[in-house]
């Protein structure tokens, strides 16, 4: 049992770098150089701010065995009203091109105003966006908030969704 708490209270702690391991893991509770921000304290922020919002869901992928004569259309994405969607730019190593749509779709976004209020999510319980908000705090953002509880805890509270279109 002791061995077992260990391992979670492991699990759970910030890593030195970029989480790199299965993306539904256990995340931790904080996040140094940026705030944690929850569902109903998002809602009064957002009201009061101009943030910026940002999406790191991954995009869906047609499936592997599907006929190519088959059609095949994603899901709608829904997010947070006013979110740009970013795939990819929470994996611990993204694909160059993808950090630098990261990078320059921020400086467009914030109008290279590194003070300006960031909120990065995706998932409720994934690193993607634990990843994106440590990303943008290494690019030198100071006002950086990570939404945790994801689009489910949005949801789940019968905020107001849009669908959003991938970026990038």
């Amino acid at each position: 049992m002791k061995s077992l708490l260990l391992a979670v209270l492991l699990a759970t702690a910030e890593p030195a770098g970029f989480w790199t391991g299965p993306v539904n893991d256990p995340v931790p509770t904080t996040i140094q150089g940026g705030k944690v921000v929850h569902t109903e304290a998002l809602a009064a922020l957002l009201k009061s701010t101009h943030a910026v919002i940002v999406d790191v869901s991954d995009s869906p992928h047609r499936p592997e065995n599907l006929p190519a004569t088959t059609a095949w259309l994603p899901v709608p994405h829904p997010g947070i009203p006013g979110a740009i969607w970013i795939p990819g730019a929470g994996l611990g190593s993204p694909p160059a091109n993808v950090e630098e749509v990261y990078r320059r779709r921020l400086a467009v976004a914030t109008g290279n105003d590194f003070k300006r209020t960031l909120v990065v999510y995706c998932h409720k319980q994934c690193w993607l966006s634990w990843n994106g908000a440590k990303r943008a705090i290494g690019y030198g953002y100071t006002n950086v908030y990570w939404f945790p509880d994801g689009i489910e805890g949005w949801r789940q509270a019968k905020l107001p969704t849009q669908v959003l279109q991938p970026e990038g």
